[in-house]
């Protein structure tokens, strides 16, 4: 059965049956705020990996999406970014993940703006992160790990096996996206340029 349809049934019925554990569910969510949100971006930081904590900070739904299929130790990430939230809990969660993933986003396009004194430059910044964040890796990863679950189907390798593909899918996708602001700022900031002086050339 697709992964998918199976995490929306068990959810379906935990909360029909009110068994979404509220405790464990806000232990998960602030070990998600600890760990993704305060002690990785401390670690670049320290570290001036500021390229690479640019494309992770906007990426914080897609490292929730990953650990929510696993689920984490006890099951405590089970609620924590469900693809179709079905309670409340998986709702609020899903909203202040996406919330603190665009903050990461609008911070960075902000402080390119005022770091280079322009606006094209600081708005190119989110041609990138926009497509590799929001509209295409989600459903990919989700996609890839269901075929691997499926390829595998052996219960004693099939979750951890599946989780680190996940896993490995995730930090490619924030490799590449830290790869392609380095080293093509110039050429983002020279199509966003086009693009705002399109209406310029179609009134000629």
């Amino acid at each position: 059965m697709n992964t998918h349809i199976k995490y929306s049934q068990k959810v379906a019925n935990n909360d029909k049956k009110n068994k979404v554990d509220f405790i464990k569910t806000v232990v998960g969510f602030v070990t998600f705020i600890i760990v993704f949100v305060v002690i990785i971006p401390f670690v670049l930081v320290k570290n001036d990996l500021y390229t690479i904590l640019e494309a992770y900070m906007p990426n914080l739904d897609i490292i929730a999406t990953v650990i929510t299929w696993h689920g984490g130790p006890f099951n405590i990430w089970e609620h924590l970014y469900p693809i179709s939230p079905l309670t409340i809990y998986g709702f609020s969660s899903q909203t202040m993940i996406n919330y603190m993933a665009l903050l990461g986003l609008t911070y960075i396009v902000s402080r390119e703006t005022k770091k280079t004194n322009s606006i094209i430059k600081g708005w190119s910044l989110a041609f990138v992160m926009l497509l590799m964040t929001y509209l295409l890796p989600g459903k990919f990863i989700l996609w890839a790990m269901d075929k691997t679950s499926q390829l595998l189907n052996y219960p004693m390798v099939d979750g951890t096996v599946t989780f680190m593909v996940g896993i490995f899918i995730t930090i490619l996708v924030i490799l590449l996206e830290s790869y392609v602001i380095k080293h093509f700022r110039g050429n983002l900031a020279n199509f966003a340029k086009k693009i705002i002086n399109l209406p310029k050339l179609l009134k000629k």
